[in-house]
């Protein structure tokens, strides 16, 4: 029997239905947003510079079957975290089957935070970019710990480029964010692509939990590719997308990609908002439940699992959507 464990570190609403996932993609990008590949480079990349997962994370708990672990939050009507619940007041259905067996639980788990702090610095954000920056420079002092958190900065226009490679020290990711400049067009789902592909290649030693804190007015124009395409690369590297949109305007696509990555969809201004939007993602990186168990039935053949985990009555659980087998 071949052993595989699978790590789902992505949050998303017990009630939306995921559909099934096609192949992955994955979007070259510059190192430094000075110097981007330019379009024609990244289309002729594309066959070519796909980044291939790690092989495997450790899980919370190994055990000797197959095994999957899901992170979640509970909340009730009011929006505050509930903390204080018990596994037998969780029902889980894979595929729409009950596990087999549940091998762990733990409540208010302090995980490692991986995260991509991705910018849209394109000319339609003008008017709010100078705030952007003080917020997500605040947001990353406030949250990280330099003992165990790491985190990388990507600016995007039409090019996506990473400014600030991972790191614990704060003084470094305030200065990349500090140094970014506005201009040009809008390729979110690139951006969304290449934070999930830089997550990914983090080695890890321990669990961590991976996530996307993505500041955009959510009006794509330049991408290679679409949103589904986008959300699929976030859900198989295990990426959470938080997405805080400038855009007064109904925002259907990046709703959607927060939602079916597991992340929260936020709404705010340019001229205010923003911290408060950055303090309801702290509280959400920290507060959260982990269970483990054994899938009725699971094979490692890239298909993909719809995952609902039900809650008691009244509380909102925000869960994956579900998991790539692999």
């Amino acid at each position: 029997m071949v052993k595989t464990i699978f790590t789902l570190l992505v949050y998303a609403s017990a009630s939306f239905a995921q559909s099934s996932a096609g192949e992955t993609s994955s979007m070259p990008y510059s190192q430094d947003a000075d110097f981007p590949l330019s379009p024609s480079q990244m289309r002729g990349a594309l066959a070519s510079n796909v980044v291939q997962p790690e092989p495997a994370f450790l899980p919370i708990v190994r055990v000797e079957a197959q095994e999957v672990n899901v992170t979640f939050t509970v909340s009730n009507h009011r929006g505050h975290f509930v903390r204080n619940l018990e596994p037998s007041d969780f029902t889980i259905q894979d595929n729409g089957e009950l596990p087999e067996k549940i091998t762990h639980f733990e409540s208010q788990s302090e995980l490692p935070l991986r995260l991509a702090i991705v910018i849209d610095r394109s000319a339609s954000v003008a008017y709010g970019f100078n705030n952007e920056k003080r917020s997500a420079a605040f947001f990353l002092e406030r949250v990280l710990r330099r003992a165990s958190d790491l985190a990388l900065v990507i600016g995007f226009n039409q090019e996506v480029g990473v400014v600030q490679e991972f790191t614990g020290d704060n003084k470094l990711l305030s200065h990349a964010i500090r140094k970014l400049r506005i201009g040009g067009a809008t390729a979110i789902y690139d951006a969304v692509s290449a934070a999930s592909q830089q997550l990914a290649r983090v080695r890890e030693t321990q669990p961590a939990r991976r996530a996307i804190i993505l500041i955009t007015d959510g009006e794509d124009n330049s991408s290679h590719i679409n949103l589904k395409q986008a959300e699929e690369d976030a859900q198989r590297e295990e990426c959470a997308v938080y997405v805080m949109s400038l855009n007064p305007e109904e925002d259907r696509a990046m709703m959607e990609l927060a939602e079916v990555t597991g992340g929260n969809f936020f709404r705010v201004r340019a001229d205010g908002g923003l911290e408060d939007a950055f303090s309801d993602i702290d509280k959400d990186l920290r507060s959260q439940y982990w269970i483990s168990y054994k899938p009725a039935s699971v094979r490692p053949d890239g298909s993909f699992h719809r995952l609902v985990v039900f809650g008691p009555k009244k509380l909102r659980v925000h869960h994956p959507a579900g998991y790539f087998a692999r």
